[in-house]
């Protein structure tokens, strides 16, 4: 496992907060799975819930999350000076 094929960079995984290990989020891979909030009582109430993960976790089923097309586009920009930048320099030196 790469160290970049982690939850945070997966495309199924959805940050929900933080704690002082770390973030924490959703994986949204499948659907979510049945829980109930208090199995010892009478009253079971059951619901769904999705799979919380860390941040640094990883499965099998791991998929890179596609670039924001904001974050695309800051790092053309900074390509681009880079290499203005460089043509710049190779003129006058």
């Amino acid at each position: 496992m790469e160290e970049t094929q982690v939850c945070e960079k997966c495309k199924y995984w959805a940050e929900t907060g933080g704690t002082d290990s770390g973030l924490v989020g959703e994986c949204h891979r499948n659907a979510p799975q049945p829980a109930l909030i208090d199995a010892a009582s009478a009253a079971n109430i059951r619901y769904a819930v999705w799979p919380v993960t860390g941040d640094r976790n990883w499965c099998g089923k791991y998929e890179e999350r596609p670039m924001a097309s904001k974050e695309l586009l800051a790092r053309v920009a900074m390509i681009e000076k880079l290499e203005a930048e460089r043509k710049a320099k190779a003129k006058t030196g």
